[in-house]
């Protein structure tokens, strides 16, 4: 064997290794990319599915609560009824003349501390959610954003959703008062 013959095999050598490195690395990154791409779009779609069901619990849970009072109300004025009527007969007092210590039932207002402590509660842990939400969105959109893991992800294929779609839920009048910068007071009454 010649020194040129071994200089060519020595070169192809290097060559053959450089490019089997390159590719390595290039597979490892798609795969990871991949990888990383899929696990985002998975976690943004079980978040949102997650925020739906958080909401939705917690609107049932406050309309099942609201109807307490009511039903509360109803029961208090039956039983008053009865109460008033079993003293004094279904038509009232007919005596001239009474001498009666009167006792009335106090209305509880804590049923109502009970509702606004739910919804209160619900809508913390609804934001907590959305708060996940828009942080899982960032990170992936950070990552698509990037030179490398933007370009392998691009290769894989992501995003494969629709990231417009994917947003938090807010008040009606959110948009608006980011538009015009301001806000009101909130007007309780």
């Amino acid at each position: 064997m010649t020194n040129g013959t071994r200089i060519a095999l020595a070169v192809f050598a290097v060559f053959t290794i450089i490019v089997v490195m390159l590719g390595g690395v290039a597979l490892t990154s798609y795969i990871g990319a991949k990888n990383f791409g899929n696990q985002q779009e998975v976690a943004l779609q079980a978040i949102t599915s997650n925020n739906k069901n958080v909401l939705g619990q917690y609107t049932l849970k406050v309309q099942e609560v609201a109807q307490v009072p009511d039903m509360y109300k109803n029961d208090l004025k039956e039983i008053m009824t009865a109460e008033m009527q079993g003293r004094y007969g279904a038509n009232g007092s007919q005596a001239s003349m009474q001498w009666i210590k009167e006792r009335s039932n106090n209305f509880d207002s804590s049923l109502y501390a009970k509702v606004q402590q739910i919804m209160e509660a619900g809508r913390n842990d609804f934001q907590t959610n959305q708060t996940r939400l828009i942080d899982q969105k960032r990170i992936y959109e950070t990552a698509l954003g990037s030179f490398w893991n933007g370009f392998w992800l691009g290769v894989a294929g992501y995003p494969k959703i629709d990231l417009a779609s994917i947003k938090p839920v807010v008040a009606g009048d959110t948009e608006e008062i980011f538009q015009k910068g301001s806000q009101a007071p909130i007007k309780l009454r």
